[in-house]
């Protein structure tokens, strides 16, 4: 994931509103919480005035009274007090609330990391064998040639793309 030279500029330039207020955002624009990781290392490492001193809240630990309308509380208090306690807080609000598309944030991220990976066209090529070797039966049991033939092409064409991605 790269950084965006939005956030690089504000970064850069000492905007530590501007900064505080993208870093937040990229909480619940990416779930993985991967763009916020990056996004923290490069202004700590820039900054030496992104964090304030914690102003003493205490987080509720229980997870049932967690909900939208509490991240939202702590997005907007986070902009004022950006302490590594609220952070650390706001990163499990954030991820148990939106448990659900977190969980798909990751899966997709997975996906994302295993493009490479050739478990799609054998699938495909599997598939295809599959349809004609049904079409082939087919064909016999009703005494159709052309079916038989269609499928057994389908058998020959599934075999060959499971082949050619071992």
């Amino acid at each position: 994931m790269a950084l965006s030279a939005d956030f690089i500029k504000a970064v850069d330039s000492n905007d530590t509103l501007m900064t505080r207020i993208m870093l937040k955002d990229s909480m619940l624009v990416d779930l993985t919480l991967n763009q916020f990781k990056e996004r923290l290392a490069y202004a700590e490492s820039k900054m030496s005035d992104l964090y304030d001193e914690h102003d003493g809240e205490q987080f509720s630990n229980d997870i049932t009274e967690w909900n939208k309308d509490m991240v939202n509380e702590q997005m907007v208090k986070v902009v004022t007090n950006f302490s590594k306690e609220r952070i650390a807080f706001l990163q499990k609000l954030v991820r148990t609330v939106y448990a659900q598309r977190a969980e798909q944030a990751d899966r997709v991220e997975f996906v994302s990391e295993h493009k490479s990976s050739s478990v799609a066209p054998k699938a495909i090529g599997a598939g295809v064998a599959a349809c004609g070797a049904v079409a082939a039966v087919v064909g016999i049991a009703a005494s159709q040639p052309v079916i038989v033939a269609a499928g057994v092409a389908g058998v020959v064409v599934g075999g060959a793309v499971i082949i050619a991605n071992k």
